[in-house]
C-alpha cells in the first residue's frame, strides 16, 4: 500500500524561528508578542509545546505571515530581510507535499475508520428509527372497537410509568413514540366518546412497555440529584431510580 499524501496545513513560524532570525532570546521574543497582543497589534497565536536542541519541552507561538513582521519590526526592524528569506523558504516547503511518515500513515487510517463507524453508527440509528415507525403505521391500520387485555393507551402509560420512575410525560411520550426501540402499538382502538366524531387512538402492550422503559431507565446516566441524561432524549430529565420489581409488587 503506498504511504498517503501530506495534505498541506497553513504556513506559520514559530516563535522560536523568529528569536533565531533576530539573535535574541525565545523568552524576550514570547514577551514583545504577548505585550503586542494586549494592545491589539497583532492578534495572540496559538501555542504549542515543541523539543528544543537540548531534548528540552519549550512552549512556541506559532504566527502568521502578517504578524511575524509587526514582530520583527518591534524588535529589530534590521532582521526584515532575513524574515523575508525565511518566509520564502517556508511557503516553497508548503508547496511540496510529501509523504506521510508511517506513524502519521497509521493515525490518518485510525482516524478515516473511526469517521466511517460513526457515519455508519449514525445510519444505522436513523434507518432503525424509520423502521419503527413504519412498523407502527402498519400495526396501526386495524381499528379496534375495544382495548385488548393487557394493553394501555399512552394516557395509561404516562401515569404508570411517572408513578414507577417519575418520568415527566413528554420524556415517556418521547421513548414511546421516537425512540428507535419504541414499543410497537396492540392496534388501534376507537375513541366511542360523542365528541371524538370517530377518532382512532393507539394501545399499547403492558409488558412491551414495562421492557422498553427498564431499558430505558437502565441506560440512563445520572448526572446530578435526581438529573438524568440519555442518547435518545435531548438535556437532562429528572427520573427517580424507583427499583421497579419492588414497583411490580406494590401495584
Amino acid at each position: 500500500m503506498n504511504p498517503l499524501i501530506h495534505i498541506n496545513a497553513p504556513v506559520t513560524m514559530s516563535s522560536q524561528d523568529i528569536a533565531e532570525l533576530v539573535n535574541s532570546r525565545h523568552d524576550k521574543v514570547k514577551q514583545s508578542i504577548e505585550r503586542l497582543a494586549e494592545r491589539g497589534a497583532i492578534q495572540l497565536p496559538p501555542s504549542g509545546d515543541v523539543k528544543n536542541h537540548l531534548g528540552q519541552t519549550v512552549q512556541v507561538y506559532q504566527i502568521g505571515k502578517r504578524d511575524s513582521y509587526v514582530i520583527v519590526a518591534q524588535l529589530s526592524p534590521e532582521f526584515t530581510a532575513r524574515l523575508v528569506d525565511r518566509w520564502q523558504e517556508l511557503e516553497q516547503q508548503a508547496h511540496q507535499p510529501r509523504m506521510l511518515t508511517t506513524t502519521e500513515t497509521l493515525i490518518q487510517m485510525l482516524t478515516i475508520q473511526a469517521e466511517v463507524e460513526r457515519r455508519q453508527a449514525e445510519q444505522a440509528a436513523a434507518i432503525t428509527a424509520i423502521d419503527a415507525r413504519v412498523e407502527r403505521v402498519e400495526t396501526a391500520q386495524t381499528i379496534l372497537s375495544a382495548r385488548p387485555a393487557n394493553s394501555e393507551s399512552i394516557i395509561h402509560v404516562r401515569k404508570r410509568i411517572r408513578k414507577a420512575f417519575g418520568l415527566s410525560a413528554a420524556i415517556v411520550d418521547a421513548v414511546v413514540r421516537q425512540s428507535p426501540y419504541a414499543p410497537k402499538p396492540a392496534g388501534m382502538v376507537r375513541n366511542e366518546h360523542v365528541e371524538a366524531d370517530g377518532a382512532a387512538y393507539a394501545v399499547y402492550w403492558q409488558k412491551d412497555v414495562t421492557a422498553t422503559f427498564e431499558r430505558f431507565v437502565s441506560e440512563a446516566k445520572k448526572v446530578t440529584g435526581q438529573f438524568f441524561t440519555h442518547p435518545y432524549v435531548d438535556g437532562r430529565f429528572r427520573m427517580v431510580a424507583i427499583d421497579h420489581k419492588t414497583q411490580a409488587k406494590r401495584e
